[in-house]
């Protein structure tokens, strides 16, 4: 249930890593394909909007180097059953990096931390709430990677677990919930180590 968001593990990054982003400012962030994978089905929106703001320059800590101010999904659906999205309750999120793939120099691993989203039809049919695996006000995570080449997220899963689930057996307390869209970020972005 997130969208833009970068942490990263690499043997060449330390502690004291810093970071240059160009241009940074305000982007948005929009993927044509969302999925949220429980044990037992699979959640689907067919858009997913985000709107946020990066920082800029360089010498830039890769913790909270950006965050996500809002984020929509519509179309969104389980087993035939319509459902809307709500992430505000935690927003900001924060996006972090901490190095660069090392199979792939253009790549940012990263996450979404801060997460906790609720989802619900209008009949009361289906609803849960996704956030840490420790409780429904445990804030989570996504992880994922910057494509500086293409300025692409691309988010692949995280700790998200459901909470408060009442969804026709479809959606269980304790599910692990496995978060994956690819999201084109305007205008093209790039988030190198100094």
């Amino acid at each position: 249930m997130a969208a833009v968001g970068f942490t990263v593990s690499s043997a060449s990054a330390t502690a004291q890593a810093t970071w240059t982003v160009s241009p940074g400012g305000p982007f948005t962030a929009h993927s044509g394909n969302t999925q949220l994978e429980v044990p037992n089905a699979l959640l689907l929106c067919t858009d997913s909007d985000a709107v946020g703001t990066l920082k800029s320059g360089s010498g830039l800590d890769g913790a909270g180097i950006g965050s996500i101010t809002n984020l929509t999904f519509t179309n969104c659906s389980v087993a035939g059953v319509v459902f809307d999205v709500d992430t505000s309750v935690a927003l900001p999120w924060e996006l972090n990096v901490t190095g660069v793939d090392p199979a792939n120099p253009d790549r940012v691993l990263g996450s979404i931390s801060g997460i906790i989203a609720k989802i619900s039809d209008p009949d009361g049919i289906c609803t849960a709430t996704f956030a840490g695996p420790a409780g429904p006000t445990d804030e989570g995570e996504v992880t994922g990677y910057f494509d500086n080449a293409t300025s692409q997220l691309v988010v692949q899963d995280g700790d998200l677990t459901a909470h408060e689930a009442d969804c026709l057996g479809i959606i269980n307390d304790g599910d692990h919930a496995a978060f994956t869209g690819t999201y084109d970020v305007s205008p093209d972005q790039t988030i190198t180590l100094d």
